[in-house]
C-alpha cells in the first residue's frame, strides 16, 4: 500500500528538533533539552502523542552527538516528553550502546533499554 504524497511529508520531513544532553542512565534513559521549531525554542506543548520528530542526543563529554532521525512521541506529560526511536545509523546506534553499558558497567545495574527516550523540556 503507497502512501499519498502529503501523508508521508508528515513523518518524512518532521520540522520539529529535540536537542537534548544524556542526563541518566537508569533503567531507561533520561535527558534534559529543549524542543525547536526551524531552530527557534518552542514549547513542549507543540507536541502530542502520534507526532514525528527529529532527536540531537549528546553524550556526556562527547564533541559528537547521536542523531536520531525520527522518533515517534509516545508521552506528553508536564515537561516530559517520552519518544520512540525509529531510525539511527548503525554507527550512532553502536556509539550510544557503547556509552549505556560504560555508564552500567560503572553502577553494575541491568541493561537499559536503548529504543526509548525519557527527556525533560
Amino acid at each position: 500500500m503507497s502512501l499519498g504524497k502529503k501523508q508521508q511529508t508528515c513523518w518524512a520531513i518532521p520540522n520539529l528538533t529535540i536537542d537534548c544532553m544524556l542526563a541518566r542512565v537508569h533503567q531507561q534513559l533520561e535527558a534534559d533539552g529543549c524542543v525547536l521549531k526551524f531552530n527557534e525554542v518552542t514549547t513542549p506543548d507543540l507536541l502530542a502523542p502520534g507526532d514525528f520528530v527529529k532527536v540531537r542526543l549528546w553524550l556526556g563529554d562527547e564533541s559528537m552527538s547521536i542523531h536520531i532521525g525520527l522518533a515517534e512521541v509516545r508521552r506528553v506529560q508536564d515537561h516530559w516528553i517520552t519518544v520512540e526511536v525509529i531510525q539511527v545509523t548503525p554507527q550512532d546506534r553502536s556509539r550510544l550502546r557503547r556509552y549505556v553499558e560504560s555508564c552500567g558497567a560503572a553502577t553494575g545495574e541491568k541493561p537499559v533499554f536503548i529504543d526509548q527516550l525519557h527527556i525533560r523540556a
